[in-house]
């Protein structure tokens, strides 16, 4: 486990409902970024999170060179964009991966793609614009010619101490290409940070097993570790833990000096079979929020041992929604992530709201993309229970407290396929 200091800010945050903003705000506050890191191979950097800004300690490219196949002319000063019907005599070739002999004024050489333009080169012409003439000795062009034309100077992409990956970035491809372009062979990355889980609940059946009377299958355990693997997360995983405080309390304290984050879905409340806020309390520290949104009113917080404690709700939309609202923007930013929190963008409704809500709505959409600006549809059913609407939707429409708007209405929308990265 890394050792990171987790303040929960308990004692200061108030029992009435909390805004989504405010409870985002003290979950990010109390967020801290570890302070682990290891060195890993391109081939392994996929998705982690770099540790120290990358400055390049060479230009690139490391040479001017041709940006196509053609020839490579030294253009004389009267030939410059002269009426065309001028021509050159081939002196040479150079192929990628070699270097040409210099060039005379009024020669050329036959160059191709990548390769260094040689000295006393000033200009590239591309070879569809050239004519062979005199059994292929030299090349005529009908055109006026510029000097530098399809020449990519040295440092035209990169120039020498320049910043080009900045720490706190998760790696793509395209980041891991570009640390190969100037000859790094391995990054400092963050280490993955280690999440517990464990679930509760007599009444949650294992996938494939026979339902009895009063069971149900429990979704929420496979919906929490692919989220928790969509982050990169390293995953302590107890499965099933009888629903008895006296196996919660175990639970917790075999995963608390091993995780930088325990999760739970369920249990958190005050009832006579919610077990999970008393095992918390009893080892660490614990604030039940309730929260001033649909879906997910209740979201616990606190600490154990040397874990932050997130307690999501029991039902599995609003255990997903909270997961993706507060949950995710917590774990990018211990993982030392610099864009931690959700992106999202206006999309016009598609439906009216009639009805001012007390709570913030975060309603499951699809988007029409038909027209622009896109347009945004319901799904019919909303309930907490109905985890149909999270495969149906592309995101969620955003529907502040205490507002009404008619269908084509600017409303702001949070897209699914972002908050699964």
């Amino acid at each position: 486990m890394n050792n990171q200091s987790v303040e929960c800010g308990c004692d200061e945050i108030p029992q009435s409902l909390l805004s989504t903003d405010q409870a985002l705000t003290t979950l990010t506050n109390a967020a801290k970024v570890i302070n682990a890191t290891e060195f890993v191979a391109l081939d392994e950097a996929l998705g982690r999170i770099l540790a120290t800004n990358i400055l390049s300690n060479i230009n690139v490219p490391g040479f001017d060179n041709s940006a196509m196949d053609g020839y490579a002319i030294h253009l004389k000063k009267d030939q410059i964009n002269t009426p065309g019907g001028i021509s050159f005599e081939i002196t040479g070739r150079i192929p990628a991966g070699t270097t040409g002999h210099e060039l005379k004024p009024g020669c050329a050489a036959r160059i191709f793609t990548g390769a260094p333009t040689p000295k006393g080169a000033n200009t590239v012409i591309m070879q569809e614009e050239c004519e062979l003439i005199e059994g292929d000795s030299k090349i005529e062009i009908y055109r006026p010619i510029n000097l530098n034309e399809n020449i990519r100077p040295m440092g035209n992409d990169i120039k020498i101490d320049d910043i080009i990956l900045k720490k706190g970035l998760k790696l793509k491809p395209q980041a891991i290409a570009l640390a190969a372009s100037i000859g790094i062979g391995q990054l400092e990355v963050f280490k993955k940070i280690k999440v517990g889980v464990f679930f509760t609940g007599d009444e949650l059946v294992k996938p494939g097993d026979t339902l009895e009377p009063g069971q149900i299958y429990d979704s929420n355990r496979y919906a929490l570790t692919a989220l928790l693997k969509n982050l990169d997360c390293d995953i302590i995983n107890l499965n099933h833990v009888q629903d008895t405080l006296d196996d919660t309390v175990k639970a917790l304290a075999l995963l608390q000096d091993k995780c930088d984050l325990i999760i739970t879905t369920g249990g958190v409340s005050v009832g006579e079979e919610d077990h999970v806020k008393p095992a918390v309390e009893q080892l660490g520290k614990l604030d039940l929020w309730r929260i001033k949104m649909k879906p997910g009113k209740p979201l616990a917080f606190g600490q154990v041992g040397q874990s932050a404690f997130i307690g999501l709700p029991g039902n599995p939309v609003s255990a997903m929604v909270t997961f993706l609202l507060f949950a995710r923007p917590f774990i990018k930013k211990i993982q030392g992530c610099s864009h931690y929190l959700n992106t999202n963008f206006k999309v016009a409704a598609n439906f009216d709201w009639h009805r001012p809500k007390p709570r913030r709505e975060f309603v499951r959409v699809q988007l029409n993309q038909s027209s622009i600006p896109a347009k945004a549809d319901q799904y019919p059913k909303q309930g907490s229970d109905v985890l149909s609407s999270m495969v149906w939707a592309d995101g969620f429409a955003e529907i502040p407290e205490k507002s009404v708007f008619k269908s084509g209405e600017m409303i702001n929308f949070y897209p699914l396929n972002e908050m699964m990265l």
